[in-house]
């Protein structure tokens, strides 16, 4: 049997009502209802959903969907809608998660100036942490290791290069500086956002260390945070006023063992890995005649001091009364016989000679008295899982 037409339902329903009371006349009204009036959803670019996703790699299409609905649709607004989303869900979860074990992670060592070409030293190390391997393993984990020690060294605090200020700073990894620090994007990144049409700027502006580390924690679910941290900027020497002589240039290098970064990423100065070593050296002054070496010869020198960190343990430039007990392996690099060099024809030396006594005989091939040509200033050789007290140093 076919239902009544609802014109001949609505007669009845008013007659029958009356008798009924208020509430169920209400009920009654809206069971009656042949039509409802509902918003129509508001409809999002698809477009803009890839420009939200190219910015922010790993978004949800429903989350950035939701995001660019209640920005309506202004990308920028979403991208600080998701960000805020993720950090204040990612700090709720990194609470729960602050107590369990973190000893897997990624030691990331970052160059972005070596002070050749008259540009300065900008230099930074840091290590990440997280429960497991194979979180550690991860692109996702890695690229933030690698944009937190990029973001240190860019936005490290500069000095003027002198004997006093040319050393590694060690950062506190819980203050709001070091946490409030913009993320760098990577090259990579940068040339996908310019490809999507994002705005650089705009993606990068919504992240911070604080931010990443919060998203980072939501999206895989473990505890990760910023164990330790260090970065140094030194400008450039100013010619003097001697029109002879010019002031000692300071040079960095880094060497990462086991590096994790691909070719083509670690060309830009960053690398990660599980050991990873920076040598700050001083190249002093040059009398007028006296032969400059070339870039390319400092640079594989530098090089090979900074593998030879990283290949022998190594504390201290110079030996100290506790650099090593008598017999074994000195933990002063100037004392270590260089390993990771050998003599060529450009640059002859005694095989298995002290490190000291190579860069003293590079000086006095270059008519340099000794203490006068290339002089480590410093080093460090920081390896994942240190006791906290060597990372304390």
């Amino acid at each position: 049997m076919r239902p009544p037409a609802p014109s001949l339902v609505r007669p009845w329903l008013a007659h029958a009502l009356p008798a009924r009371g208020p509430r169920v006349q209400a009920r009654v009204r809206l069971f009656a209802s042949t039509s409802a009036t509902r918003a129509e959803p508001q409809k999002v670019p698809v477009a803009l959903i890839s420009k939200v996703r190219a910015a922010r790699p790993g978004t949800p299409l429903s989350l950035a969907k939701s995001a660019l609905v209640a920005a309506n649709n202004d990308l920028d607004a979403a991208l600080a809608w998701i960000s805020k989303q993720a950090a204040e869900s990612g700090a709720k979860k990194a609470e729960k998660l602050a107590s369990r074990t973190a000893e897997q992670g990624l030691v990331a060592v970052a160059v972005l100036a070596d002070g050749t070409g008259q540009v300065g030293v900008r230099a930074a190390l840091v290590e990440l942490r997280c429960e497991t391997d194979f979180v550690a393993r991860t692109d996702e984990f890695r690229e933030l290791a690698e944009g937190i020690a990029r973001s240190l060294a860019y936005f490290a605090e500069p000095t003027t290069a002198n004997s006093a200020s040319a050393s590694l700073t060690k950062l506190d990894t819980t203050n709001d500086l070091v946490l409030e620090t913009p993320v760098v994007p990577s090259p990579a990144r940068v040339a996908a956002l310019a490809e999507s049409g994002n705005s650089v700027a705009a993606a990068a502006s919504q992240e911070t260390v604080r931010s990443s580390l919060a998203q980072i924690v939501s999206r895989l679910g473990e505890n990760i945070r910023l164990h330790r941290a260090a970065s140094i900027s030194l400008e450039p020497g100013l010619p003097s006023s001697s029109s002879s002589t010019t002031q000692p240039r300071y040079l960095a290098s880094s060497y990462l063992h086991a590096s994790k970064t691909p070719a083509d990423a670690a060309a830009s100065g960053v690398q990660s890995g599980t050991l990873g070593g920076l040598v700050l050296a001083r190249l002093a002054a040059f009398p007028d005649g006296t032969a400059r070496p070339e870039t390319t010869e400092v640079k594989g020198l530098l090089r090979a001091l900074a593998r030879q960190v990283v290949a022998v343990p190594t504390e201290s430039v110079r030996a100290t009364a506790a650099s090593a007990a008598e017999g074994e392996q000195s933990l002063a690099l100037y004392e270590q016989p260089l390993i990771t060099l050998a003599p060529s024809p450009k640059f002859e030396f005694e095989a298995g000679s002290k490190v000291a006594d190579v860069l003293a005989k590079w000086s006095e091939l270059r008519g340099l008295q000794q203490g006068q040509g290339l002089e480590v200033v410093e080093v460090a050789r920081w390896e994942l899982g240190a006791a906290e007290a060597d990372a304390a140093e």
